[in-house]
């Protein structure tokens, strides 16, 4: 699968978490991994890419990092 496709399905999921929740709660990173089927070192660069090209963030929740939004 390309890149691309792989960003627009990983932003999809990840907005819709975000609508139902109204942006209080993150997708985990286990949440991806039917989508990018990698070893953790490349999923964990591939989201860590996203994050620094600000389509994604990733905060520290109560229990876990979560992957979110990134706010405006």
């Amino acid at each position: 699968m390309e890149i691309e496709e792989l960003e627009r399905q990983i932003l999809e999921i990840v907005a819709k978490k975000h609508n139902e929740t109204g942006g209080n709660n993150g997708n985990g990173f286990g949440d991806f991994d039917h989508i990018l089927n990698m070893s953790l070192d490349d999923r964990n660069a591939f989201l860590n890419r996203m994050v620094a090209e600000k389509k994604i963030a990733i905060r520290m929740g109560p229990n876990a990092r979560m992957i979110m939004l990134p706010k405006n």
